[in-house]
């Protein structure tokens, strides 16, 4: 087991739960062709290849590919302002910067990389799409899109809407050489997005699913609260700029996914994915309209006279002081001390960009308590994890220990998996009774601690309905 598991730098909740034991998973041959599909194959495209090159943990691909996705959807962001809708230099790049330092970007950054690939191609292949394009650059905007799609569904739902929109409004104008351009264009993405969804319905997921009830008053207040949250710190410069945008795919872009938020507020049947998820990729539109709306003011403080143009030229100079202050302290400060803001919606939300599945202060405690499991294990035993411990343990045990994931349920719900198994025992990584994460802060009747490292302990189940 390496020395240090991730150092001062976590690698976020789905890239340790999903991304890395689904790498080892599709490596080691134990998922077939139909899984990788279903799941929008192009991170592990990347991952897997790169893991039986390589052979180091896959955790260092991931915290290595995450700045690189960072770095380059930042570029294309950068790219399409330029050459998409003709901002000036100084424009696209305020807008960069500006769009990575907001906290709602770090949070995408933290482990959405597959969104982060997506959008990176839907940048790209808007930069190309504005205005009619040649052959050459209309077969280069069907590969960008279709590694879009393959990156992640929500943003191939996304890439085919805006693409959509404008066929639509081709054949509404009777615009016939840009509808069957846009055909050509938009042909093999969409049914390259067909096989991915079906890929995943045969799988049991469901991207369209009923919603037989209105949500509650919690339910409304969690999906639009946190639309207002999301955006709050940038709402009035982002007001004032979206007057000024006239960039249809941004309008499409913005209006979608207003629409995704919203549509989990009504009986109706949608798409099967959380509200929150459609919040955080209005990120880039608005972070455009935010910059549009502070350049604005900044030639009213130019070229205007007056008290307002005085206040405005003597404030101005401050705004990127706090954007970098807003991300300084959500980058550095830990999880347990985070600034109260964004702490008011943890569960969409890591409090923290030091936060983890674990907390950074527990990770030599899991390292140590990993290392004393794989000496004790028994042939006969297993592992139960919750989904919170359980990629930390495919990716720093032996490949053939046994481990179960019971997911976020009960622990009891592991156990009953360990018997239904064939084990003739189980056992849990937690932490101690009252410091528990995750909604379980005490561990259930039944199971015993047996070895302690700071916070986290092993426990065996000694219950007797095993």
């Amino acid at each position: 087991m390496p020395e240090i598991i991730v150092g001062p730098y976590p690698v976020g909740w789905d890239t340790i739960a999903f991304y890395v034991p689904n790498t080892l998973d599709w490596a080691a041959g134990r998922l077939g062709w139909t899984a990788l599909l279903g799941t929008a194959p192009l991170l592990y495209m990347i991952s897997v290849p790169a893991y039986l090159l390589t052979r180091v943990n896959p955790v260092w691909i991931f915290k290595i590919m995450g700045p690189v996705l960072y770095g380059s959807m930042i570029l294309a962001l950068y790219r399409f302002l330029r050459l998409g809708i003709r901002w000036t230099d100084r424009m696209s790049l305020g807008c960069g910067l500006m769009t990575a330092l907001y906290f709602v970007t770090l949070r995408i950054s933290w482990d959405l990389y597959r969104n982060m690939l997506g959008l990176t191609f839907i940048l790209l292949a808007l930069s190309l799409l504005q205005n009619r394009t040649g052959p050459r650059k209309a077969m280069i905007s069907t590969i960008l899109l279709l590694l879009a799609v393959a990156s992640d569904q929500l943003t191939g739902v996304l890439a085919l809407v805006i693409v959509g929109t404008r066929l639509l409004w081709g054949v509404r104008n009777m615009d016939l050489k840009e509808t069957a351009h846009l055909i050509r264009i938009g042909i093999l993405p969409a049914t390259f997005f067909g096989a991915i969804v079906y890929a995943g319905q045969s799988l049991g997921q469901q991207l369209v699913a009923a919603q037989p009830s209105p949500p509650g008053i919690e339910g409304v207040t969690s999906t639009l609260g946190f639309l207002v949250y999301a955006f709050l710190p940038i709402l009035p410069l982002a007001l004032l700029g979206i007057r000024k945008t006239r960039n249809s795919a941004m309008m499409v872009w913005m209006g979608f996914c207003t629409l995704g938020v919203l549509v989990g507020l009504m009986p109706l049947y949608g798409v099967n994915v959380s509200s929150y998820r459609w919040a955080l990729l209005l990120d880039l539109p608005v972070c455009i309209c935010a910059t549009l709306g502070l350049f604005r003011l900044f030639e009213i403080a130019n070229s205007e006279k007056g008290q307002t143009a005085r206040i405005l030229a003597r404030a101005l100079p401050g705004v990127p002081l706090l954007f970098l202050l807003g991300a300084g302290l959500y980058i550095a400060l830990p999880a347990q001390d985070a600034m109260p803001y964004y702490a008011a919606f943890p569960g969409f939300v890591p409090t923290s960009m030091i936060q983890d599945s674990v907390p950074l202060s527990d990770m030599s405690s899991l390292r140590e308590v990993l290392g004393w499991v794989a000496t004790q294990i028994g042939t006969g035993d297993v592992l139960i994890t919750h989904q919170a411990i359980y990629g930390w343990a495919r990716a720093y045990l032996p490949p053939d220990d046994q481990i179960i994931n019971y997911g976020y349920s009960s622990p009891l719900e592991g156990v009953a998996m360990a018997r239904l198994g064939g084990y003739s025992g189980a056992i849990m990584i937690w932490w101690v009774n009252g410091s528990g994460w995750h909604g379980q802060p005490t561990v259930p009747e039944g199971f015993a601690l047996k070895e302690q490292k700071g916070e986290l302990a092993a426990y065996f189940f000694v219950g007797t309905n095993y």
